[in-house]
C-alpha cells in the first residue's frame, strides 16, 4: 500500500482520511457515505446466499452493513492491524461475528483460491495502493464466473490541471488527491486490467448535514462528533477548511462506482 505523505499526527496536518478516523471519530468517512455504498451495492445482485469480499474494508462498517442488509456471509480484509481489531469488535458488539469473517491481508495479492467469491466490494482503496493494476485483477481472479465486482472511488468530474491538483492536495493533505482520476481515466485503468465492459456510475458531492451523518454514524457517534468540533477548535478549523475547499471547486470533486461482471 502507498504511504500518505501527510504523516503528522497533528489535527491540522494529518491525512484527511486519519483526521476523520482518529480526531473526529467518524468510522464512514469513503466518498458519499452509506447513501454512495447504496448505489454500488445496487449493481452487483447481493442475496442472503451471496459469499462477499470486502477489501481494504477499514474499520468493518460497510462489510457488518452487507450482512445486516443481505443476511449473507462476508470475508473482509484491510491491511491495517488495528483497523482489522476494531472490525471485530465492532462486529461482536453488534451480534455480526458469525457472518462476517475479518482478515489482515493485501488487496495486491489475496490469500485466497481462484473463484471464491459472488461479489467484491472495495471503497475507496485504489487511490491508495501502489498497482491498481495488480488490485484489480487480483479481484477478478477471486470471483466466480458470474460474479460481480463494484468500486466506488474518488472521481474528478472535470479534467483538472497539475496546479490544482497540487493545491488542493497542500490543503486537504491527502495524497490519495494525486491518486485520485476522471472518470474516463478510471475506465482506462479498469480496461488496462482487462476489464472490457464497465458500468459507470458518476456522482457530485452533496453535503447532506446533519441528516446524513445520523444515518452514516448514528446518533451516539453523530453527538461525539459535533461535540468535537464545537469544543476543539483545531478540529473546528480543519472541518471548515475541508468543508469550503470542497464547496469552492464543486466542478471537480465528485465519486464514481465501477462495475463489471465475470464472464
Amino acid at each position: 500500500m502507498a504511504q500518505s505523505e501527510c504523516e503528522c499526527a497533528s489535527v491540522s496536518k494529518c491525512d484527511i482520511f486519519d483526521f476523520m478516523a482518529k480526531h473526529v471519530g467518524l468510522t464512514v468517512i469513503h466518498p458519499g457515505g452509506y447513501k454512495a455504498t447504496e448505489h454500488l451495492l445496487s449493481a452487483l445482485h447481493i442475496n442472503g446466499h451471496s459469499k462477499v469480499i470486502d477489501i481494504a474494508c477499514g474499520k468493518g462498517t460497510s462489510a457488518l452493513y452487507i450482512a445486516a442488509k443481505y443476511g449473507c456471509s462476508v470475508t473482509a480484509i484491510d491491511i491495517s492491524v488495528e483497523l482489522i481489531d476494531q472490525a471485530k469488535y465492532l462486529a461482536k458488539a453488534k451480534g455480526l461475528s458469525t457472518k462476517v469473517d475479518f482478515l489482515v491481508a493485501d488487496a495486491q495479492e489475496l490469500p485466497f483460491e481462484d473463484n471464491s467469491f459472488d461479489v467484491a466490494v472495495s471503497q475507496a482503496m485504489l487511490v491508495l495502493v501502489d498497482d491498481k493494476l495488480k488490485t484489480i485483477k487480483e479481484a477478478y481472479r477471486v470471483l466466480r464466473k458470474g460474479g460481480t465486482a463494484g468500486w466506488l472511488e474518488l472521481s474528478w468530474r472535470t479534467e483538472p490541471d497539475e496546479g490544482f491538483i497540487d493545491h488542493v492536495t497542500d490543503v486537504l493533505c491527502s495524497y490519495c488527491m494525486k491518486r485520485a482520476d476522471t472518470y474516463a481515466g478510471w475506465q482506462t485503468t479498469f480496461s488496462k486490467a482487462g476489464i472490457s465492459e464497465l458500468d459507470i456510475g458518476k456522482y457530485s458531492f452533496e453535503n447532506g448535514g446533519i441528516v446524513d451523518m445520523l444515518k452514516d454514524e448514528g446518533f451516539v457517534n453523530t453527538v461525539r462528533g459535533f461535540s468535537k468540533y464545537l469544543t476543539n477548535h483545531e478540529v473546528r478549523r480543519r472541518m471548515k477548511l475541508i468543508n469550503s475547499t470542497f464547496k469552492e471547486y464543486p466542478q471537480y470533486f465528485g465519486y464514481g462506482t465501477y462495475c463489471f461482471s465475470k464472464n
